[in-house]
C-alpha cells in the first residue's frame, strides 16, 4: 500500500529518533496524548459537560491513555480511567505515566465491567477513550475488549439521554495494524480513530467501512 507505514517501519523510525537524541519516549508519548485531546475537542466541539472515561491497556498505548487522562483533568473534565494492570505491574514510560496520574489522587479502577457500567449514570456526555492496545495487535482481543462490551450492552439497555462518543488512539483494539484483519468477535467501534506520523495500513481498511481516522503529527 502506499501512503501508509508499517508497525516495524513506525517502530524504527521511534526507534531512530529516541536512540538518536532526538526525542524521549516520555516526550513521544507527551505529544501523542496532546494530540488525542486536541483531536477530541476538534471533533465534539458541542459536547455539553462533557467527562472521560479512559481504557488503559499495559503497554505505551495505555501510557498515552494516561497522559490523555491527565490532560483533560487538567482541561476541567471529570475523569475516569479504568486500568487492565495495576499500577505496580506496569513498566516503562507507561509505567511512568500511570505514576503521574495517581498522583493527583484521581478516579482508577480495575478495568471490569461492573466498574464500568455505573459511568453512564452521572449527567452530561461521554467520551469513551480506547486505549487498551496500540498498533502492535496481533492476537486475538477478546479476552481484553469483554468488560468494555458487557459494559456497553448494560448502557445500550438504560433510558438515559446521555451522548455516548469514542476514540481510539492509533488503532482500535482488534483490528491487526498491518492487514486490517479482525482480531475480536466484536471488535472496538470508535467514532474517530487518531493516530501518528502516517497511517497505517488498517486505518485504510477501516475508512473502506466508514469509520474515520485524523493523522497527528507528534514531531517524528
Amino acid at each position: 500500500m502506499t501512503g501508509v507505514i508499517t508497525t516495524e517501519e513506525m517502530r524504527a523510525l521511534e526507534r531512530a529518533a529516541i536512540e538518536g537524541g532526538q526525542v524521549t519516549g516520555l516526550q513521544l508519548m507527551e505529544r501523542a496524548g496532546e494530540a488525542v485531546v486536541d483531536a477530541i475537542v476538534a471533533e465534539w466541539p458541542q459536547l455539553e459537560a462533557p467527562r472521560a472515561l479512559v481504557l488503559c491497556g499495559p503497554g505505551n498505548n495505555g501510557g498515552d491513555g494516561f497522559v490523555v487522562a491527565r490532560l483533560l483533568l487538567e482541561a476541567g473534565w471529570p475523569v475516569s480511567v479504568a486500568a487492565t494492570k495495576s499500577l505496580s505491574a506496569m513498566a516503562g514510560d507507561a509505567a511512568t505515566n500511570a505514576a503521574r496520574w495517581a498522583q493527583f489522587g484521581s478516579d482508577l479502577t480495575p478495568y471490569r465491567a461492573e466498574q464500568l457500567e455505573h459511568q453512564l449514570t452521572a449527567p452530561g456526555s461521554l467520551v469513551v477513550v480506547d486505549a487498551l492496545l496500540g498498533i502492535g495487535q496481533t492476537r486475538n482481543c477478546d479476552a481484553i475488549l469483554e468488560p468494555f462490551m458487557k459494559a456497553r450492552d448494560y448502557w445500550a439497555e438504560l433510558s438515559f439521554d446521555n451522548e455516548v462518543v469514542s476514540v481510539s488512539i492509533d488503532v482500535p483494539t482488534g483490528y491487526d495494524t498491518d492487514s486490517g484483519a479482525l482480531l475480536a468477535t466484536n471488535p472496538f467501534e470508535p467514532d474517530l480513530t487518531v493516530t501518528f506520523h502516517q497511517k497505517k495500513p488498517v486505518h485504510l481498511v477501516l475508512e473502506q467501512q466508514g469509520y474515520k481516522t485524523v493523522v497527528k503529527d507528534i514531531g517524528l
